[in-house]
């Protein structure tokens, strides 16, 4: 009997580690999500209620967490975006051996571990740091400046650092594939170079640049380390009050309630990035072009 093995089957041990790595923890956490919590004995009772959604829709510390969470990670995509569309552009257009030197100093801010890159930033930014000495060296400055550190500036800033080779790559990426007799064309038809942008390269590049805006976003508002160690009082995270209620206060229901709002929050925000990004004709003829 011949074994015939076909492209199917290769996709059945991704869909097992989706199973197991994505699926059953969800459906665990809607389950907890309607237990209750004996305190007494220190244990999860399969009691079902709804308790814990009705607290998460009228506390608003719930809500502001979330809302914080969210609006963090559309800054910070916005700017990376801002920033890093025009580096990707500009990557694209080096010569090939220049675009190796790019790719490794792009990727440099993955190369350590997140807690030795926020300690990093600590010590440049800390009030004795390499840029208050050299403010106070210069005599800009009588006395440290503290907005440096422990701010929500510092956290945008490192947010930023930790995230933009995911929104620089996507682009970078979309750059490389568009077929330059397109950009040829369009200037030959009179079309002048800021006109062949908008018209052609920008609408081309649009599925790259929707990548990188979801992945951004995505990193951004779920980072926990970050917002904790350098926002001083304004660090607050819904995944910090997450990883307390799981682990502290032994109230998984109320943590499992938590984990699903922000899920759906952030959902439903990157759903609506991705159909806005979708608008556009340019993004729909290449993701069409990809299907086919």
């Amino acid at each position: 009997m011949r074994l015939t093995l076909h492209r199917a089957h290769l996709a059945l041990p991704v869909a097992l580690v989706l199973i197991l790595g994505c699926l059953l923890p969800l459906l665990l956490l809607i389950a907890f999500s309607v237990f209750t919590v004996d305190m007494d004995a220190f244990e999860m009772v399969p009691d079902f209620s709804l308790a814990n959604w009705a607290q998460m829709l009228t506390n608003p510390v719930f809500a502001f967490l979330i809302g914080k969470a969210v609006l963090s990670g559309l800054i910070t995509a916005l700017i990376a975006a801002v920033l890093g569309y025009p580096l990707a552009l500009s990557i694209a257009n080096l010569p090939i051996a220049w675009k190796g030197i790019a790719q490794i100093l792009l990727l440099t801010p993955l190369y350590t571990g997140e807690i030795v890159r926020i300690y990093a930033w600590r010590v440049v930014l800390g009030s004795e740091g390499l840029i208050n000495a050299v403010l106070e060296g210069l005599g800009l400055v009588d006395e440290p400046v503290k907005l440096l550190l422990f701010s929500p500036f510092t956290t945008h800033l490192v947010l930023l650092y930790n995230t933009l080779p995911f929104m620089v790559l996507p682009i970078w990426i979309s750059a490389e594939l568009i077929d330059r007799r397109l950009i040829e064309a369009a200037r030959d038809l009179g079309a002048r170079p800021f006109e062949a942008f908008t018209r052609v390269v920008f609408p081309l590049t649009i599925p790259g640049l929707g990548v990188g805006l979801l992945a951004v976003f995505a990193l951004s508002a779920g980072d926990m380390l970050t917002p904790s160690m350098l926002g001083g009082t304004s660090g607050a995270t819904p995944m910090a009050m997450i990883d307390n209620l799981f682990g502290t206060a032994f109230d998984w229901p109320l943590a499992s309630v938590l984990a699903l709002s922000l899920l759906i929050t952030l959902f439903a925000t990157a759903s609506s990035i991705g159909f806005l990004l979708l608008r556009f004709k340019g993004a729909r003829a290449v993701l069409q072009g990809g299907l086919k």
